[in-house]
């Protein structure tokens, strides 16, 4: 049964090979009415939220121009589906979210909004991973109180990340035998004592940054995989190799890859994982595992559907559609009589009612 489908992304200059590309592409040939909606200009007008988008006519890979030309201002609404595949700019990050929270009271997501906004962090993770498959962590502002955790044990190493940053930015190893350990937990933190000492907190005001600490897990090196979940079920991904110079596994950072294997025992806990992240409202997510820990959840556009294709040859997408949807209509979280009106004779011609054209 076809379905009408409004994916927001961030307008680039071009299609890239990422899910900008690869899902809503995957969409139209299952057969859905797909439209492609630029995440930046959400707004309300008279009550409705909108935001610019254009009808998806056919397949768009990597190095087409983005069709500008195509975009205007029209409801977000009249969908049956909204698929969010981007965080919205830091600078909008808020509003954004809070508009995208008002459009899914009134559409389904395929990641309800307050999932993306609230579990798609480094911050969040216990609140959807059980305490036995996550490394112990600390989340916390205070130079101090992480100090005194990396001192208490001298052959014992962290990681320090922000919370919500992703690709490796600003990712560091450290132990009490890195002699540049202090420095850089006083960076993570926010740099307290120097930038009072330099400028007067009456001045700046509060000098604080949350990083999230976790302790290194060994294996990580030798079993990091990035697993992906469509309706719960992993169905690809890819094994991270790690620089011999490097701590950090990040594929965009250069690092080789190849295709996804999964043991028994993997396999078991991602469906399980999956079943969970459903209850919570993510119904597609990339997860980074190294069994049996959780490193850090993806929700908002997690690569995984690109790397498996450049490592195999094999183009999954049709799969994580099929998928998905399977588990969207088991759960109902699609609306039949939505699904009933884009079936009818008329959806071939129906085109999302436009407001204005974007200049």
């Amino acid at each position: 049964m076809p379905y009408r489908v409004l994916v927001l992304i961030s307008r680039l200059n071009e299609y890239r090979l990422d899910n900008h590309s690869i899902v809503p592409n995957a969409l139209l040939r299952a057969g859905h009415h797909v439209s492609v909606g630029d995440i930046e200009t959400l707004g309300i007008r008279d009550s409705t939220v909108i935001c610019d988008l254009f009808a998806l006519d056919r397949e768009y890979r990597d190095g087409v121009p983005f069709p500008d030309l195509k975009l205007q201002t029209a409801s977000a609404e009249d969908f049956d589906i909204v698929w969010v595949l981007t965080n919205p700019h830091p600078t909008l990050l808020l509003d954004a979210f809070q508009l995208l929270w008002v459009l899914n009271q009134r559409v389904p997501f395929v990641n309800d909004a307050s999932a993306l906004l609230f579990l798609n962090s480094k911050i969040t993770l216990p609140a959807a991973v059980d305490r036995e498959h996550l490394p112990t962590s600390y989340v916390s502002n205070s130079f101090d109180a992480l100090n005194e955790v990396v001192s208490s044990d001298e052959n014992e190493s962290w990681v320090l990340k922000p919370s919500n940053e992703g690709c490796g930015s600003d990712v560091y190893i450290v132990s009490l035998k890195t002699k540049n350990a202090r420095a850089l937990l006083q960076s993570t933190t926010g740099n307290e004592i120097c930038r009072y000492e330099m400028y007067g907190r009456p001045t700046i005001g509060l000098s604080r940054k949350y990083v999230t600490m976790q302790r290194y897990v060994p294996n990580v090196v030798d079993n990091e995989k990035r697993v992906m979940l469509s309706g719960g079920v992993p169905f690809c991904g890819f094994r991270r190799f790690h620089h011999e110079l490097d701590h950090r596994g990040n594929v965009t950072l250069g690092n080789a890859f190849e295709g996804l294997q999964l043991t028994p025992e993997e396999d078991h806990f991602c469906r399980a994982l999956g079943q969970s992240l459903m209850d919570q409202g993510v119904y597609f997510a990339g997860i980074d595992l190294a069994y049996p820990y959780v490193l850090e959840l993806n929700l908002a556009n997690p690569g995984g559907l690109n790397y498996s294709f450049r490592a195999t040859g094999r183009d999954q997408s049709s799969e994580a559609i099929e998928l998905l949807f399977a588990a969207l209509q088991a759960k109902g979280r699609l609306r039949p009589r939505r699904a009933e009106r884009a079936a009818g004779p008329a959806a071939d011609d129906e085109q999302p009612c436009a407001l204005e054209a974007t200049p």
